[in-house]
């Protein structure tokens, strides 16, 4: 029996750190890789490359409400675009009483989840995808660059 049947296939990840982080433009986020030649990744075994950027369009989401975090995803295509999934919303006072926990989102077909950012609002902030800065008042951003694939566990806060 050959034994090269039973290796998994079609791997679908990150294979480099992407260094994501807030752009020059404060709604769009950036690539900044630690190994300063950009970002590899795989999507269903076919290895691709993006090179650093900054500026990067993020697209638009449903705004996120007052008072909640949520996660949005952010994916590369085999061409290196980005586009974000939005996550469900969770009340900040539920994350902190340990009620709810924030899940990822769920990646699209044909995309390689490279990372994703956290957005708190806090008091009467609200957040839109694509419009409101990362760095807006009463607006917290968390950034998470996966490796492998992404996160099992969901996030307690």
């Amino acid at each position: 029996m050959n034994e090269t049947l039973d290796i998994p296939r079609g791997f679908t990840g990150c294979l480099s750190k992407a260094g994501l982080g807030i752009a020059g433009t404060a709604d769009r986020v950036k690539i900044t890789a630690p190994n300063g030649a950009g970002i590899d990744y795989a999507i269903d075994g076919i290895a691709y490359h993006a090179a650093d950027a900054d500026n990067i369009d993020t697209g638009a989401a449903a705004v996120q409400a007052a008072l909640t975090t949520c996660i949005y995803l952010l994916l590369l295509d085999s061409g290196g675009t980005l586009t974000t999934v939005k996550g469900t919303e969770q009340l900040n006072a539920d994350l902190a009483a340990g009620t709810r926990v924030l899940h990822w989102p769920q990646p699209t077909a044909d995309t390689c989840p490279i990372g994703a950012v956290k957005v708190k609002c806090e008091n009467a902030a609200t957040f839109t995808l694509g419009t409101t800065n990362f760095s807006a008042s009463d607006v917290t951003d968390t950034y998470y660059d996966f490796g492998g694939g992404m996160p099992t566990a969901p996030l307690a806060s």
